[in-house]
């Protein structure tokens, strides 16, 4: 860990900015949840990769399914790690918001724990939620087995996950909200994403067109990285608690 990096980091995050944090699968990594791509990511397993596009639905839906249930059973035994509270404990220094491309809950379940109230926009959906393909009724709900092919009780369509699958729109509200708030924000904070999947990519691109300084936290290069400010280079649950740590000590 580069520790000046991380000292110019905390700079910027002095003075109660407006923060936009936009997060990726490396921040969960650490608490046993693969990551999306990069090396090791689930994406680079063809046969995983087809699980995350809405035509899978319609040709396999029993192995779609039972895949996406085996990873609402592990969600709910994996826990937030270190990064996770040191985020939520740095967004009760500024005004912070989430804009995370994980469909777990860890970030939650952490500021909770914090006692911290971030606004958390999920643009890629959330993995704890089961959505209907009729009637679009959204359930949160992890005890119903998807790989039973349940049916909405409302109105008989086929349950999903409650994930955002490629070929589909990411949710309105929460990209509207995220694109707002990478217009209004001082600082961005770029956090175990790899910046290559659009539009959520898009968002420290806003914020840097209007002004923002770009902080990246990434055990890797990126598609961002030339954008960036600071670069701290490491694993997110090591880098975060110092940062936050610097953070706090200096107010």
């Amino acid at each position: 860990m580069n520790l000046h990096a991380v000292r110019r980091a905390s700079t910027y995050l002095m003075d109660r900015p407006n923060v936009l944090v936009c997060v990726g699968s490396g921040l969960s990594a650490e608490s046993g949840i693969p990551t999306f791509r990069g090396s090791g990511g689930m994406f680079n397993d063809s046969r995983i990769a087809t699980y995350t596009d809405i035509e899978t639905l319609k040709k396999d839906p029993q192995g779609m399914l039972s895949w996406y249930q085996e990873r609402r059973v592990q969600l709910q035994q994996v826990r937030p790690n270190a990064g996770h509270f040191a985020l939520a404990r740095l967004a009760a220094t500024g005004n912070y918001t989430i804009a995370t491309q994980n469909v777990d809950n860890l970030m939650e379940v952490a500021c909770q724990t914090e006692n911290v109230h971030p606004d958390i926009h999920h643009v890629h959906g959330l993995l704890s939620d089961v959505k209907c393909t009729g009637c679009q009724t959204v359930i949160s709900d992890l005890n119903i087995d998807l790989s039973t092919l349940p049916s909405c009780e409302s109105c008989g369509g086929q349950l999903r996950p409650g994930v955002i699958l490629f070929g589909e729109e990411l949710p309105h509200d929460a990209m509207e909200a995220s694109t707002l708030a990478a217009q209004q924000a001082d600082i961005c904070m770029v956090i175990g994403t790899s910046g290559l999947v659009y539009p959520a990519a898009s968002l420290p691109e806003i914020a840097r067109n209007h002004g923002a300084k770009i902080i990246e936290i990434n055990l890797e290069l990126t598609a961002l990285s030339d954008l960036c400010d600071v670069i701290v280079r490491g694993n997110a649950s090591m880098i975060l608690p110092v940062l936050e740590r610097v953070v706090t000590d200096a107010l």
